[in-house]
């Protein structure tokens, strides 16, 4: 793991060109054209906070029963990881919309209000448990995001919004690019809750003596 960690920069820099790279070959559509490629990235991100979100779900119950430790440097690490996604998401699906709508922000569109609402009270709920800076109630604080964000992000209705334009697209080669996208999305997001986990780690270890 701490090989792993020094070499996390360098990673992250390698994926995030690949994410680049893949973007740029992507396939335009039909109807959106090379605006399309806006959408990859759009889908990949929801996905990726969503994925890790629900790691962050278990973990942080554990750490809720266990009190600080492993469980809960791992549970702030995916969590801060989910926010930090989701947040990156809020922001880029503005551009998306815009190039795809015409608007910036859609707000009849009930996963628009989603998107902000989840945004804000994920900032809301980690400021409150940085703050209060007790383990227990950080862990469930954040578990409590978490299971407010898969629970209720499948429940939303659309009006605009399509169900999954990726998904239900006949092209393989569209699929096939859109899987890329989402696991070099999904690894850069590994990666930075692994760099995230050994901050965290590092400010719950005491120092050494004589340091």
């Amino acid at each position: 793991m701490n090989a792993v960690r020094r070499r996390i920069g360098p990673l992250l820099i390698g994926l995030a060109a690949l994410l680049a790279l893949l973007l740029w070959l992507s396939p335009a559509e039909e109807t959106l054209g090379q605006v399309v490629k806006l959408v990859y990235l759009h889908g990949a991100l929801v996905r990726t906070a969503m994925f890790i979100f629900a790691a962050s779900l278990p973990v942080n119950l554990a750490a809720a029963i266990k009190g600080s430790g492993a469980w809960s440097a791992w549970g702030k690490a995916l969590a801060w990881t989910a926010i930090l996604v989701w947040l990156a998401h809020t922001l880029f699906s503005m551009v998306t919309t815009y190039a795809t709508w015409g608007v910036f922000i859609a707000w009849d569109e009930p996963r628009t209000r989603f998107t902000f609402s989840l945004a804000a009270i994920a900032v809301i709920i980690a400021g409150v448990a940085y703050m209060v800076d007790n383990a227990r109630f950080s862990a469930l604080a954040l578990a409590v995001l978490a299971g407010l964000a898969l629970g209720l992000l499948p429940r939303l209705d659309i009006v605009q919004h399509p169900l999954d334009p990726i998904g239900s697209s006949p092209s393989g080669t569209i699929h096939a690019f859109y899987a890329a996208i989402l696991v070099v999305s999904l690894a850069i997001g590994g990666l930075f809750a692994v760099w995230l986990h050994g901050r965290f780690v590092s400010i719950l270890q005491p120092p050494a003596p004589g340091h």
